[in-house]
């Protein structure tokens, strides 16, 4: 994994979004974290990022549709959705899309290694 790779946290939940950013940053990440998706496109037309961390289920526009959107600015960006939902309708086809699935709460070592996986240079 590179050095001090840059990750977008995107959550609803500002808490949520905090508490994981404070845990990865603890990793050697650097993190952005916001809890709208807009802001979070605004962000990644300024910002090469390594991964993004996306909640599946938020107001406007859901995960799915966010990592869709990032995935036109950042060909091949990894991403991985997070969610309090285990049976969500929308889990089989972001999985076919190539994105890990984390069940909240998220274990942190699972994202690390994710990201360590991920994350190459």
């Amino acid at each position: 994994m590179k050095q001090g790779a840059r990750i977008l946290i995107v959550d609803d939940d500002a808490e949520v979004a905090a508490m994981l950013a404070r845990a990865l940053a603890r990793h050697g990440f650097q993190i952005d974290a916001v809890s709208s998706p807009d802001e979070a496109l605004t962000r990644a037309e300024a910002t090469p990022y390594d991964a993004a961390l996306l909640d599946l289920v938020m107001p406007g526009r859901d995960g799915a549709d966010l990592a869709a959107q990032l995935r036109k600015k950042l060909p091949g960006l990894p991403i991985a959705l997070l969610t309090g939902y285990r049976h969500s309708p929308l889990i089989p086809s972001a999985e076919r899309a190539g994105m890990a699935i984390f069940t909240k709460p998220v274990i942190i070592q699972d994202v690390v290694e994710f990201l360590q996986a991920e994350i190459r240079g």
